[in-house]
């Protein structure tokens, strides 16, 4: 215990002392000196402690910051088995160095994203095929070149909820054939429908109910229900003329048997007197066919 205390008591010291020894050895003088006023023994003594001090000085360890008479021993390193000093990754796509728990996790491929920037991609992806309806749901790696995909239940910790759902619906509707795909025609409901060809008796199912807006449309046509008129007429109807209005116009039509000029399309309803029609725009028909009037087409009898 003393030569602990008589070490720690020449460490704080070394440097005064070591000062003295040097000063000492570069000025022989001074020993000259203090040798005239000590005798032979007590000079002997201070030659062998300045043996002494320079050999505990040798042996010493190096000087740290602990202070002294504080035995705790220093406080543990805080950074876990295996992390590494530096735990910042850079995003492929922001150029922004982020931390380790901002980085979005990818089992297929060894690239590396944000999570911030993993979550605009997929929005984006989802957005683009609910619009353009593409078949195939998997959301590509963005990395350039790369064939891996995303893992969907990976990707729900970081996008946002809405997108989920939208990408769930994506999902789902990826399981059924593009034959047996309806949607209603309704731009405020627009439901997937299937469409399995149990209507009975093998026929096409032409008038069905969409069973969210509970309204009528054509499963044959894809368009609001067009009662009156078949699909054939329907299809060659202009687009101005597929409103309700219009359609009811032409269920009157077909009922009272009006003739449609080929010309400017307009209905002309003949009441009396022969075949040979002329419509306001100048042009002449037959009401019979349709067909133009004509020296070799002199009407349907």
């Amino acid at each position: 215990m003393e030569e602990s205390q008589e070490q720690i008591a020449l460490s704080c010291n070394d440097d005064f002392i070591v000062s003295i020894i040097i000063n000492s050895s570069e000025n022989p003088s001074t020993i000259n000196e203090t040798q005239s006023l000590m005798s032979d023994d007590e000079f002997a003594q201070e030659l062998q402690l300045q043996e002494v001090i320079i050999s505990s000085l040798i042996n010493l360890p190096p000087k740290t910051a602990v202070k002294i008479g504080d035995s705790s021993p220093p406080p543990p390193s805080t950074r876990e088995v295996g992390e590494s000093s530096n735990s910042h990754s850079l995003c492929e796509i922001c150029a922004e160095k982020k931390d380790a728990g901002d980085m979005f996790p990818l089992k297929n491929c060894s690239h590396n994203f944000c999570n911030d920037c993993i979550s605009r991609h997929i929005s984006i992806k989802i957005k683009k095929r609910t619009i353009i309806g593409e078949s195939s749901a998997a959301i590509p790696c963005p990395g350039s070149g790369c064939g891996g995909a995303l893992d969907a239940a990976a990707c729900r910790a970081v996008v946002p909820l809405d997108v989920v759902g939208v990408w769930d619906e994506v999902l789902c509707e990826s399981t059924i054939a593009l034959s047996e795909r309806v949607y209603c025609p309704y731009k405020n409901c627009s439901a997937l429908l299937v469409n399995d060809g149990a209507g009975g008796g093998g026929g096409v199912i032409r008038e069905a109910e969409c069973p969210f807006c509970r309204r009528l449309f054509c499963a044959s046509c894809g368009v609001p229900w067009h009662s009156g008129i078949d699909c054939e007429g329907f299809s060659k109807l202009g687009k101005d003329e597929r409103e309700r209005e219009d359609i009811m116009v032409h269920d009157l039509a077909r009922k009272n048997k009006w003739r449609r000029c080929s010309n400017c399309n307009f209905f002309v309803e003949r009441n009396e007197g022969c075949l040979h029609m002329t419509c306001r725009c100048g042009y002449e028909f037959c009401y019979a066919c349709g067909n133009v009037w004509s020296s070799t087409h002199g009407g349907c009898q």
